[in-house]
C-alpha cells in the first residue's frame, strides 16, 4: 500500500513538473511590435519583418516575417509630427509600422497599428566619409527621427548620384565634404529593415 501511494505521489510530482515546463509561448499576450511592411497589404492581414518586439514576443516574431490581424485594428499615421486617424488603404508597402496587440493562440490580433515618418532631418559632426561605400558617418546632435535613440550616437548615412551636397551656398561632390569636425545638416529617408540612411541633401559647414 505504501509503495503504491509512493507511486502515485511521484507521478502527481512528475505532472505538476512537466505543465510548469510546457514553453511560454504556448500562452496568450500582449504585444507591442516596430517592423517594416513587406509585402502587399489588404484590408485584413499586414505582413511585417519585426525589427524590435517586446520580450514575450522576441522569440516568435523579431526578424521574422509574419502575417498580423488588422482587421479590428485601429490605423494612425503622423501627419505633420502629429498622429491622426488614417484609412487601412494608408498602410504601403515598405512603411515602418507599430503594432500592439495581442497573440491569441496561433493569430496575431492587431488592435492598434500606426505609420511611423521615415523621412528624417539631422545635424551632426562629421566623423567619417567612406568614398568606396560612399558613407557618411556623423555623431548626432540632433534628428527629427528616433532623436532619443540617436542622439549623441555614430550613425552611417549612404549618398549616392542623386544626393545633392552643398558647402556654403555652392554644389560640391559629397565626398569632399570636410572631416575635421565638420558639422552638417542631412535630409533623407529610412528604407528596408536593415535602417539603411538614404541621403537626398547635405548641406557642409552647416550654421544654425
Amino acid at each position: 500500500m505504501n509503495t503504491f501511494v509512493s507511486r502515485i505521489g511521484t507521478l502527481g510530482v512528475a505532472t505538476l513538473a512537466l505543465v510548469f515546463a510546457l514553453p511560454a509561448a504556448a500562452s496568450d499576450y500582449s504585444f507591442v511590435i516596430r517592423g517594416v511592411v513587406d509585402v502587399s497589404v489588404n484590408t485584413k492581414v499586414v505582413n511585417v519583418t519585426a525589427t524590435k518586439s517586446s520580450a514575450k514576443a522576441v522569440a516568435e516574431t523579431e526578424s521574422k516575417n509574419i502575417g498580423y490581424s488588422i482587421s479590428k485594428a485601429k490605423v494612425y499615421k503622423y501627419v505633420n509630427g502629429v498622429r491622426r486617424l488614417a484609412s487601412k488603404s494608408a498602410i504601403k508597402l515598405g512603411d515602418e509600422v507599430v503594432l500592439k496587440g495581442k497573440k491569441v493562440g496561433g493569430t496575431f490580433r492587431v488592435d492598434e497599428l500606426t505609420i511611423n515618418t521615415r523621412t528624417f532631418e539631422m545635424v551632426g559632426r562629421v566623423r567619417e566619409i567612406d568614398t568606396v561605400l560612399n558613407t557618411i558617418t556623423i555623431q548626432v546632435v540632433h534628428s527629427t527621427y528616433r532623436e532619443k535613440g540617436l542622439k549623441g550616437t555614430k550613425l552611417k548615412l549612404t549618398y549616392n548620384d542623386d544626393t545633392v551636397c552643398k558647402r556654403l551656398g555652392s554644389t560640391v561632390g559629397c565626398s569632399t565634404i570636410d572631416i575635421s569636425d565638420n558639422i552638417i545638416k542631412v535630409k533623407g529617408g529610412v528604407s528596408g529593415t536593415n535602417q539603411v540612411y538614404d541621403l537626398s541633401a547635405v548641406f557642409g559647414q552647416y550654421k544654425k
